[in-house]
């Protein structure tokens, strides 16, 4: 189990993990036991598809702001898994994107070997490696206006002269 210093007790309350990288870059930064916090390992037991969703999400949008839990990812993993009992393999391609991201050393071999054998562990393993990650990258760039949202300055108005008497 996951120490509180681990995920932060003292400034982000408990089972949230720290922004700066621990580890070594290419490594998980959380180990496949560390199930906190509560809720994800709550959502991996109960609802998986909606952990697996919501990282999906959280990669898309790191602020979360347009969050869509019952997404395309979502919906896959739970119909594969309902239909076939084979979600793991969905979970797999998933942890296999994950580590290619963020250069994180392993194997096909090992993706399979976790996501079989422990899949709700390697769900909030994975959840838990993208929110790390997300909170050690610094925002590089800020908000970029679209094509077509300009909006002219408006015009100054206009000056009326009145006629001398």
């Amino acid at each position: 189990m996951a120490t509180p210093e681990k995920y932060g007790q003292g400034q982000a309350g408990y089972g949230q993990p720290q922004g700066h990288l621990e580890k070594d870059q290419g490594e998980w930064q959380t180990g496949i036991c560390s199930c906190g916090p509560c809720s994800s390992c709550l959502l991996a037991w109960c609802l998986p598809c909606i952990l697996l969703g919501q990282t999906s999400e959280r990669i898309r949008d790191p602020s979360m702001q347009s969050a869509d839990l019952l997404n395309s990812d979502c919906f896959l993993h739970g119909a594969i898994n309902c239909f076939t009992g084979c979600g793991w393999i969905y979970a797999l391609l998933k942890r296999g994107e994950i580590r290619e991201r963020y250069g994180i050393k392993g194997s096909g071999c090992g993706d399979c070997c976790v996501s079989f054998w422990c899949s709700c562990c390697a769900l909030i393993q994975q959840d838990n490696e993208v929110k790390i990650r997300q909170r050690a990258q610094p925002i590089t760039q800020g908000y970029q206006v679209q094509p077509g949202m300009h909006v002219s300055p408006p015009a100054p108005p206009p000056v009326y002269h009145h006629p001398q008497q």
